[in-house]
């Protein structure tokens, strides 16, 4: 058995053992959370991974049908949303008024964890165009986002469908 959650056109396939949020599906975020000085922002999943105690923060992006828009630097908004959430998980713990679900919750019944570990999971388009030329992204991409997001995960991950290197499945939805 296994959790089936999607994001956009992308179907995740998380363990059984894990606990998983959607922050954005949260009354508490979004009801008090989301305005807090002037406005906070959220990763698209948040698990718990019960045996090493791990907390992974997984944001979704896909530019294989659609390019960019946004003026905010790609890396300056996972290093924003990785902030804000772990903010959100500790107020959520305190002040979540729905002390059997939600943020509070996740937070509450899975204790602090041990390791936290960032995770962005990015589509690019496999034959970039103008119409649809996909994110701007550095060779060094993956190193520069280490130096953003070290303080909580010095070795954050990169990751696309298919990919080895989550502990967790990805599909297209047909």
């Amino acid at each position: 058995m296994s959790q089936l959650f999607t994001e956009g056109r992308i179907r995740f396939d998380f363990p059984d053992d894990w606990t998983v949020c959607r922050p954005e599906k949260s009354a508490f975020y979004t009801r008090h959370f989301q305005n807090f000085c002037g406005g906070c922002k959220e990763i698209d999943f948040l698990m718990l991974e019960p045996g090493p105690r791990t907390l992974w923060l997984l944001e979704v992006k896909d530019y294989t049908s659609s390019s960019r828009k946004k003026s905010l630097d790609l890396l300056d908004e996972i290093a924003l949303k990785a902030r804000d959430v772990l903010a959100l998980l500790l107020a959520g713990a305190a002040n979540d008024p729905q002390p059997n679900r939600g943020v509070g919750a996740f937070m509450i019944e899975g204790g602090l964890p041990k390791k936290i570990r960032v995770v962005l999971h990015l589509e690019q388009p496999s034959n970039p165009s103008k119409l649809f030329p996909g994110a701007k992204i550095p060779v060094d991409f993956t190193q520069k986002l280490r130096q953003k997001v070290r303080c909580i995960d010095p070795h954050p991950v990169v990751v696309s469908t298919g990919s080895p290197h989550a502990p967790w499945g990805s599909t297209w939805v047909p």
